[in-house]
């Protein structure tokens, strides 16, 4: 019958082979020296002894699949969109793919140093003893479970590293056994827990996905990522940015490999094994394989199991076959593990902790074995006998740390930008805020209300607006607060002109009531040259940054004087004072608008008045001026008096006390005489025939009223 390959064998020994950099492990068929006997090609199997991390476009070119983002970000509810609180946070999220691939020029290397080292080789399975080229084919791997160490302390003070195939870890007790104190309880979300449910990461976190079954094409890739605390996060930036890494990827393998013709005896009573596991399980509850395989070996040195195992005598160099077998491989470990999987232990159950297991990894991948609680069983006798070819997986372990990064970086210094990355997460999601407070004095009675619209563009580029009106019933006291999302630049297409992505724009208004007529309100003296007057221009108002917004009435191009004072008392009600008040430009010139009129009369004389102007003009400047002008009245017997003073600048609104021009003074108008009765026959002055000539051509004394001269 033809004769087939099989498989790789351990028998044979394995052949490491380092080129680039790059090693694998190979093995030899098991079924070689028969193959070439029938003119076949001999078979070798590879698998990689070492891993790296992987590149984007193969082992050999384009970028790592490395990143590693720290953040950090300090939020609260007038900043950040979806903050109801104040909240800080600071980590990293670190990702990255690993792989056992080689670049092809490498793996043609490698086989043509196997195929160069056993050529015309008298070894029975590596040897080379035909003209037909050995064919090369990588292992057959049944399971590959991978982990990664951990640079944050866990609950119990250690460090959590080898995860098995359950997800249980192991060695928790390394931190404490070195002199490394126990850290503080961590919160749930360095347990394992959502880490959205918290405010921010405990400094010490580190949750890695992607752990577990991995790849079993022995060129196939891992793929990892990280969500880790600030503390984790600072030290891979810093270790990355060196020559070492303190990330190690592990993976355990199984390998289905295949043993020559052999012939396995087992035998034990099973009283005495169980015995002998019950003396040495009192410093631990669950087995792993390390412990059974170390307690296999004991037991074979005392006498309690007896193992024979009788190569193929035909075989060349038997004894070096059977030492491979017997130390190199997991053969006899897994027969007995059969058998006593039925009799003194127990399978591993899933709510048993990993943290009390003695070693790390478990039996087949990581879980624990515990003795079975009944003895009843275990006075039986174990006999395992059986000559073939046997199969059996064999463990194979290789790890790696995550270096090279210093290497490239150093290469290219520009290649940093690609694979480290810091994130301020106060710049997303940021919330664009406006608080917009009205500045008016609503007691004038002038402004009616005040309105506000702020708009945002879309995506596409269209003003979303979004408005609010103050009224004097608010109190005075009433904000709007406006909250956005902030876009990027690249987020909106054919933004409006002016627009940045810290901008809003705004549109204020200053809606006023109907003016009182001056018969209406003797005191007020209001002018709107129109009804609701824009602050901002038209058609989108004014794009600006500011958080503050303020909506003044002011800003309507406004004059507003008052309360307006005379600098007088008035005695009687004889006594009026009447003044006359313009805008002017800022020489002092009128700019043609109407004037106003106040009148002072005893009654009223301390009575404040008020002038408002609203010109809807942003450009207006608040200059005017006025002009007094006194009134005395007279008697029957006495005449009154009046006079004007000269026009007086003054600037800007607010109170203002007149000054009264007194009689005589610079820039007053002469005085001049109100009659106060009509000539009548009895006062007529005399024929001049009647008078003297010297009383005829004598001038006319003048006349005093309230001792005032009254010029003829």
């Amino acid at each position: 019958m033809a004769t087939n390959a099989m498989g790789p064998t351990m028998a044979g020994g394995t052949q490491p082979i380092v080129r680039g950099g790059y090693e694998l492990l190979y093995l030899p068929d098991v079924n070689n020296h028969q193959l070439q006997q029938e003119g076949k090609s001999p078979v070798f199997y590879y698998i990689p002894n070492r891993i790296r991390m992987a590149r984007k476009d193969g082992p050999d070119s384009g970028d790592y699949l490395f990143n590693l983002i720290r953040f950090a970000g300090v939020q609260n509810s007038q900043t950040t969109v979806g903050a109801d609180s104040d909240r800080e946070v600071a980590g990293g999220v670190l990702t990255f793919t690993v792989t056992g691939a080689v670049p092809e020029d490498v793996l043609e290397q490698s086989q043509n140093a196997i195929t160069e080292q056993f050529d015309n080789s008298g070894d029975f399975f590596w040897g080379i003893r035909t003209r037909k080229n050995p064919l090369f084919r990588p292992a057959i791997i049944t399971s590959n479970i991978t982990t990664i160490s951990n640079v944050s302390p866990s609950t119990t003070g250690a460090s959590p590293t080898n995860v098995g195939n359950d997800g249980a870890r192991s060695n928790r007790r390394v931190l404490r056994t070195i002199g490394i104190p126990k850290p503080r309880k961590l919160p749930r979300t360095a347990r394992g827990t959502d880490a959205a449910n918290d405010s921010n990461l405990d400094p010490w976190y580190w949750r890695m996905q992607g752990e577990g079954s991995g790849s079993i094409d022995p060129t196939g890739q891992n793929a990892f990522s990280s969500l880790i605390g600030a503390y984790p996060a600072a030290i891979l930036w810093e270790s990355f940015h060196g020559t070492a890494s303190p990330v190690t990827v592990i993976q355990n393998m199984k390998l289905k490999v295949w043993s020559p013709v052999v012939e396995l005896r087992i035998h034990g009573e099973w009283k005495s094994i169980f015995e002998h596991f019950s003396a040495a399980a009192s410093a631990r509850y669950l087995w792993a394989k390390a412990d059974i395989q170390a307690e296999l070996n004991e037991m074979r040195k005392n006498g309690n199991i007896t193992v024979d195992l009788k190569i193929d005598p035909t075989i060349p160099n038997g004894d070096k076959v059977q030492e491979n077998i017997e130390e190199r491989s997991d053969m006899i470990l897994e027969k007995f593990m059969e058998e006593a999987q039925r009799v003194i232990f127990e399978p591993p159950k899933p709510e048993v902790e990993a943290a009390e297991a003695s070693s790390g990894g478990g039996f087949f991948g990581g879980a624990g074995f515990a003795l079975k609680a009944r003895k009843d069983i275990t006075t039986l006798t174990l006999d395992y006998h059986e000559t073939r070819q046997l199969a059996y997986l064999q463990d194979h372990t290789i790890s790696s740390s995550l270096s090279g990064m210093y290497e490239e970086m150093h290469r290219d210094p520009e290649s940093e930008k690609k694979y480290f990355r810091t994130v301020y997460l106060d710049d997303w999601p940021r919330k664009l805020a406006r608080v917009v407070k009205p500045v008016v004095n609503w007691d004038n009675g002038a402004v009616d209300f005040m309105s506000v619209d702020i708009g945002y563009p879309n995506t596409s580029g269209e003003l979303m607006w979004s408005g609010h009106a103050f009224g004097p019933s608010d109190g005075g006291d009433e904000s709007w607060k406006y909250a956005m999302t902030q876009k990027n630049d690249s987020d909106v297409q054919d933004p409006p002109e002016g627009w940045s992505p810290d901008k809003t724009f705004i549109k204020r208004r200053v809606h006023l009531k109907e003016p009182p007529s001056d018969t209406q309100d003797p005191y007020r003296r209001i002018q709107i040259d129109q009804n609701v007057i824009p602050i901002d221009p038209e058609p989108n108002g004014r794009a600006i940054n500011d958080t503050i917004v303020e909506v003044r009435a002011d800003s309507a191009g406004r004059l507003d004087v008052g309360p307006i004072k005379l600098g007088v008392v008035l005695q009687d009600n004889t006594q009026t004072i009447q003044v006359t008040m313009e805008p002017t430009d800022p020489q002092g010139n009128p700019v043609g608008r109407d004037p106003v009129r106040f009148v002072w009369n005893y009654d009223d004389y301390d009575q404040d008045r008020l002038w408002m102007l609203f010109t809807g003009d942003p450009e207006f400047q608040p200059f005017y001026r006025y002009k007094v002008h006194v009134m005395v009245k007279g008697t029957i017997f006495e005449p009154g008096r009046e006079w004007e003073g000269p026009w007086e600048t003054a600037a800007g609104g607010g109170p203002v006390i007149l000054k009264i021009p007194r009689p005589g003074s610079r820039g007053v108008s002469p005085t001049r005489e109100i009659p106060t009765f009509v000539e009548s026959p009895t006062t007529r002055e005399m024929p001049a025939t009647s008078k003297s000539k010297r009383e005829r051509e004598a001038p006319p004394e003048p006349e005093r009223v309230r001792g005032y001269e009254i010029s003829p």
